[in-house]
């Protein structure tokens, strides 16, 4: 290629040189351009053979960040501060084109060498940029494809799970919620509405991130749309099983939950009644208790009662039975006298009229 447009600048100024003239005559060349602005990631003005032209890099797309009505995609304002740094004001480069040779906006396709490096592929090869057919352009599709992989290999830009805005840095993150659930039913009621909870916060994160990703469509997030339907199909039927799983891993730690509960119900219920049932039996037997002393109260009263009526009508016979004895008067009593050989000390009663011996 180089050759080639050495040969037509070589006879342009062969021309010239016979003609005496301008080359109006001459084609134009167009295979150099010289760096004016950076648009975006894949989007570059130039100025080819004399005139400011917008050009846009074949077979690679970045991330959106200037177009008004689209969303700025991850990574797209990255993607344009990288391709200022392969690009700047003024730098020139070597143009390359394919079977078509400008856009519906009339931007002109092309894939642009700068050192001979090709720079659609650079971008890929740094994670900032997809590759696509842009058919029937697909010249640097091959190229531009071997340096995504390569991205995609050493999880660079698009392809980073470092980086919080990512497909992979989404897919991750729901990865590990998902996969740190416990799957082992627990006997505590506690712990099992614990591990409930514990797989219901997983599935927000994945329902999260799922629900973000079918958010994405390709007129609004066309190179995240891409990646997610044609780069990370895997990882996305990867989520929906984990999910799933989940999901029944939920539903198997509430049910265990309610069966403790039940359970737990039912064992306290049998505590209830059976205390009730305790607490009836010793009531009656406390009322049986009091019941057998108050009947032997009452039969102790009346064997009390009988044998006091025995005693009773005892006395009241004895005191039949008895004659009264008549009274007798009193007659003044004669002290007796009585003989007595006795000689010893005498002891005389009050009045001195009788005595005993001392």
């Amino acid at each position: 290629m180089k050759i080639k447009n050495k040969l037509i600048v070589t006879l342009a100024s062969l021309a010239l040189l016979i003609t005496g003239t301008g080359c109006s005559f001459l084609p134009s060349n167009d295979s150099r351009g010289i760096v004016m602005r950076i648009i975006d990631g894949d989007t570059v003005d130039m100025r080819i053979a004399g005139n400011e032209t917008r050009v846009r890099l074949l077979n690679i797309d970045t991330p959106e960040s200037v177009d008004p009505n689209k969303a700025i995609e991850c990574l797209g304002p990255e993607a344009t501060e990288y391709l200022k740094t392969l690009l700047a004001p003024g730098d020139e480069v070597e143009l390359e084109y394919d079977i078509e040779r400008t856009d519906r906006y009339g931007r002109t396709l092309a894939g642009v060498y700068k050192d001979d490096s090709l720079v659609n592929a650079d971008i890929a090869a740094a994670g900032f940029g997809i590759a696509v057919k842009y058919e029937p352009n697909v010249r640097f599709y091959d190229e531009v494809l071997a340096a995504e992989q390569s991205a995609s290999t050493n999880a660079r830009g698009l392809f980073s799970p470092q980086i919080e805005c990512t497909l992979p840095a989404q897919f991750e993150e729901a990865y590990q919620a998902l996969d740190n659930v416990s799957h082992e039913l627990s006997d505590d009621i506690d712990e099992a509405g614990s591990l409930a909870g514990q797989a219901a916060a997983a599935l927000v994160i994945g329902y999260g991130a799922k629900s973000a990703m079918e958010a994405l469509t390709p007129d609004g997030h066309p190179v995240t749309h891409t990646l997610l339907t044609n780069r990370f199909t895997g990882s996305a039927a990867r989520l929906t099983t984990a999910m799933e799983t989940v999901e029944s891993t939920e539903r198997s730690h509430l049910d265990q939950q309610e069966k403790l509960i039940q359970a737990e119900e039912a064992r306290l219920e049998a505590e209830r009644k059976a205390k009730a049932e305790a607490e009836r039996l010793e009531r009656e037997a406390e009322a049986e208790r009091l019941e057998r002393e108050a009947e032997a109260r009452k039969q102790e009263e009346q064997r009390q009662a009988a044998i006091a009526e025995q005693n009773r009508a005892k006395k009241q016979k004895q005191k039949k039975s008895t004659p009264i004895a008549p009274r007798k008067s009193k007659q003044k009593s004669t002290p007796k006298k009585t003989k007595s050989n006795y000689t010893g000390p005498r002891c005389y009663a009050p009045g001195g009229k009788t005595w005993r011996p001392c």
